[in-house]
């Protein structure tokens, strides 16, 4: 195995000190001629150099790895949001380490320790299905305050006001999605749902069921079923929406709406003639998937952006030293009452097709000592196409 090049074999090889390389290296203030800066570059380049981040972290205390936990690398949704969450940290010089905790809140935890004992400089936490559970949010909270690094939570929230937190207003979605519904004139609408165990799936199913009564219609509990976000789930939910007599359906994420409307075809219906159908997400566009079906747009890149910016912000803060890992961790402050402090935000996106109007969608929370409750305000629009 060939031997690694080391700071001092660049040094030798440029005719310099291994000082001077380091501080061309790290581009920090130094009086070195043009010449020698070529001569460094040409060494690096012909010796193969590169920085040992492992020494580099012993000087800087910091190790440049991210950390994002996902619930199930297999769904599209957090696939793309890890890709996104990626992209933004690479631009500011970071590596992401993605994580899959299967749902399963004893796999979250061995992460967490994992993970922290590997020195990453913040996690972005999607907290599994078991950790958002009614009743869970205090053992959840348990793991996060162990965790020595800033933490934020992302997409699924607790609402519990403990910790920064980053998601959608899943609760305004789903009402969207019915008033989308109920707009075009239906009146009996099934709901394939996610886990509603789960908060993001309960407010979802919330907001829907919400605005179905609000306009003075019956909800039939009947038409209601679980998919767990599952292809399989919408597939095996039609026939008892089909045969409830329901007019149109909300498919709570789009991979049930394809499996949805994969059993219509089997049985001779089709979108929109028989029977409307909306997902949720709008995320197997990405994927070349579902390019003609009316769906709720939680932007993955507004996600990601929201979350890594808070996060950095946090680490940032850590190594200016005004937060340590110690007792002050703002990351986890709770401000008197119990309240939550949100950071205003720009325009972003959420977006369902055919209806535009101005919503507040995307919830960042931040927690931040003896402050005060105010919210960030995203846009939302509806879009759908023919299909």
């Amino acid at each position: 195995m060939a031997r690694r090049a080391t700071l001092k074999d660049v040094a030798a090889a440029a005719g310099v000190s291994v000082t001077t390389v380091s501080l061309v290296l790290n581009d920090r203030p130094a009086r070195v001629s043009t010449e020698k800066r070529e001569a460094i570059a040409q060494a690096v380049k012909q010796l193969n150099y590169v920085p040992n981040q492992n020494a580099r972290s012993l000087v800087t205390k910091q190790s440049k790895l991210v950390a994002l936990i996902v619930p199930d690398i297999e769904n599209l949704f957090f696939a793309a949001l890890a890709k996104c969450v990626e992209d933004e940290c690479a631009a500011q010089g970071y590596s992401l380490i993605v994580a899959n905790s299967d749902d399963s809140r004893e796999s979250e935890q061995a992460l967490l320790r994992r993970l922290t004992s590997r020195g990453v400089d913040g996690v972005l936490l999607i907290p599994a299905r078991e950790s958002c559970a009614a009743g869970a949010g205090a053992a959840l909270r348990e793991d996060v305050e162990r965790v020595t690094c800033p933490v934020v939570l992302i997409d699924r929230l607790t609402q519990c006001g403990w910790c920064d937190a980053v998601g959608f207003d899943n609760y305004l979605g789903g009402r969207l999605a019915a008033q989308y519904l109920l707009e075009g004139g239906h009146k009996r609408i099934g709901i394939v749902t996610g886990d509603v165990a789960e908060s993001s799936a309960a407010d979802r199913r919330r907001g829907f069921v919400d605005a179905i009564e609000q306009a003075e219609e019956r909800f039939d509990s009947a038409l209601c079923v679980s998919g767990d976000y599952r292809f399989d789930g919408g597939y095996h939910a039609a026939d008892r929406i089909i045969d409830g007599g329901a007019t149109a359906v909300f498919c709570c994420h789009d991979v049930m709406a394809l499996g949805f409307r994969q059993r219509m075809a089997e049985r001779g219906l089709h979108v929109t003639e028989d029977m409307q159908v909306i997902g949720y997400d709008n995320i197997l566009r990405r994927f070349g998937l579902g390019l003609r079906m009316t769906t709720v747009e939680q932007s993955v890149v507004d996600l990601a952006a929201a979350g890594w910016g808070m996060l950095g912000s946090r680490i940032d803060a850590v190594v200016r030293g005004d937060g340590d890992s110690g007792a002050g961790r703002p990351w986890l402050a709770s401000p008197p009452g119990g309240g939550v402090a949100a950071f205003e935000t720009g325009a972003g996106r959420l977006r369902i097709t055919r209806i535009a109007r101005a919503m507040r969608v995307l919830r960042i929370t931040r927690v931040t000592r003896g402050a005060y409750r105010r919210k960030g305000r995203f846009s939302a629009a509806i879009r759908t196409s023919k299909g």
